[in-house]
């Protein structure tokens, strides 16, 4: 199996989407030193009226939720991604799971994104050449994790100065959406999971590419995401009057165990976030 993490761009925030990422470990870091490195601080950032008119809070909010939720995902649940891809600025989240931006330096990079597209003063174009101007001041490092690029659809292999490249341009090009799937298809991802906020993806991949897998953590919650990840729990067959039972090493669902909720309040944690 070949799992893929797609991270949502522009138009996936909703509304007190920081307050419902996963409540695990891993994310509550995230969001600690979200909070720590923002001025301000994060904690009013999600609103419906800072979302509506603060596209620094937009860009701020995305990056925040796909790297909380990646980790979750990673630290605390053990998914390990084969290969990762941003739709538009969730390129900048997929770069900090490479390991090429720190979360610090993508913070402070998508902050810019937004306080110049806020300013308007200078055309897409313009900003553009103004982030590409800011991510060579930032050190080069190298990468295993493949990056499919949203400004043209290519998976890109330690060519660190074009993944930099293709987080410049992506304020002023389209995403090639249509590239993207194929790309991750010929890469042989056949799980795709689609990180915080966004759900769209999702949608658009179970119609496009109808033989691979895909599931939105949103939707979910982080505990039935991974297991849908993993797969069905193998059991052996029983005999006459026996029950069911667990391959060895795999644990059964009890009932009740992530509680009836929409995101899951069971014991690894749902939807809640430890933001306050």
């Amino acid at each position: 199996m070949s799992v893929a993490f797609l991270f949502p761009g522009l138009g996936s925030q909703r509304p007190g989407m920081l307050h419902r990422l996963p409540d695990t470990t891993a994310s509550a870091t995230v969001l600690a030193e979200a909070e720590w490195s923002h001025p301000g601080g994060v904690a009013e950032l999600d609103t419906a009226q800072a979302l509506e008119e603060s596209e620094v809070a937009r860009h701020v909010c995305l990056l925040i939720a796909g790297v909380a939720g990646a980790a979750a995902l990673m630290e605390d649940e053990e998914i390990t991604p084969a290969l990762v891809a941003g739709h538009g600025l969730g390129g900048f989240a997929a770069a900090v799971v490479t390991g090429l931006l720190t979360f610090g330096e993508a913070l402070r990079a998508v902050r810019l994104r937004g306080e110049l597209l806020e300013r308007a003063a200078e055309t897409e174009h313009d900003i553009g050449i103004r982030m590409a101007q800011h991510l060579a001041t930032i050190k080069r490092r190298s990468y295993t994790l493949p990056y499919v690029t949203s400004t043209e659809g290519r998976c890109l292999r330690g060519a660190t100065n074009a993944v930099f490249d293709d987080l410049a341009r992506s304020v002023a090009l389209p995403v090639r959406w249509k590239e993207m799937t194929m790309t991750l298809a010929d890469a042989g991802a056949d799980c795709l999971v689609e990180l915080p906020p966004g759900q769209v993806l999702t949608r658009r991949l179970a119609e496009e590419l109808p033989g691979v897998r895909a599931v939105s953590v949103e939707e979910r919650g982080i505990a039935d995401a991974a297991d849908f990840v993993r797969g069905p729990v193998p059991v052996s067959v029983p005999g006459p009057g026996q029950a069911a039972v667990p391959e060895p090493g795999q644990v059964p669902e009890r009932d009740g165990e992530r509680g009836d909720g929409e995101w899951g309040d069971g014991e690894r944690g749902g939807q809640r976030s430890r933001l306050t």
